[in-house]
């Protein structure tokens, strides 16, 4: 064999190689539990998310946006500093890097399913009504109710910031608040997707 073909099997062999690292990451084995346990939270039946991600055939055509997203760092969203200040949270939705590498590369790859026969392990998930600290905290001890609105059925998303007297006092709300929980009420679920609770005014806690 002379130096022309060895040089042609090693650029096919590299070649070979190159389509084996990106075939690596399918679905079922690896992309389907990073999903499952981060994103059908919210992007399941009655969630707040607007796509379903339960399965396969509805994670399939999205990979390109949660790529993206996650890539970005905007989903999970979380709003908090990535390498500033105390990292190690209880709750945190960040995805690991190492999470967000596996779905880049598998939408590299062409986002494949993979192996028919391995089954990805059921998200195991909340009802999307439910407390989710109750196991851990018992039940709420303040529930708070926001203003309700009249949402046009087109147009763009709406941004209300909404200041709500929760009624406590001062020495209540200087106390240390454990957890806070943002949940829509009714048939405020199928509008709402993003909110989150703001620090109240100075003048609420006088």
């Amino acid at each position: 064999m002379n130096i022309a073909k060895l040089l042609v099997v090693a650029v096919a062999l590299l070649g070979l190689q190159g389509v084996v690292a990106q075939e690596q990451f399918t679905y079922n084995e690896d992309v389907a539990q990073i999903i499952n346990e981060n994103c059908v939270v919210c992007h399941q039946e009655g969630g707040i998310g607007p796509m379903h991600l339960t399965n396969f055939d509805q994670v399939r055509p999205w990979a390109p946006l949660i790529q993206l997203k996650v890539a970005n760092r905007e989903m999970p969203p979380y709003a908090y500093d990535h390498g500033i200040g105390i990292q190690d949270l209880i709750g945190d939705w960040r995805l690991q890097q190492e999470e967000i590498d596996t779905i880049v590369s598998w939408v590299d790859a062409g986002s494949p399913r993979g192996d028919v026969d391995v089954i990805p392990p059921v998200a195991q998930v909340k009802s999307p009504g439910q407390w989710n600290f109750e196991a851990e905290l018992g039940a709420p001890d303040l529930i708070v109710a926001s203003s309700s609105y009249d949402i046009p059925a087109d147009g763009n998303d709406l941004w209300l910031r909404e200041i709500v007297d929760p009624g406590v006092t001062a020495s209540v709300a200087s106390s240390c608040i454990k957890a806070v929980q943002v949940k829509p009420r009714g048939d405020a679920a199928a509008v709402v997707h993003h909110a989150g609770p703001r620090r109240p005014p100075r003048s609420l806690l006088q």
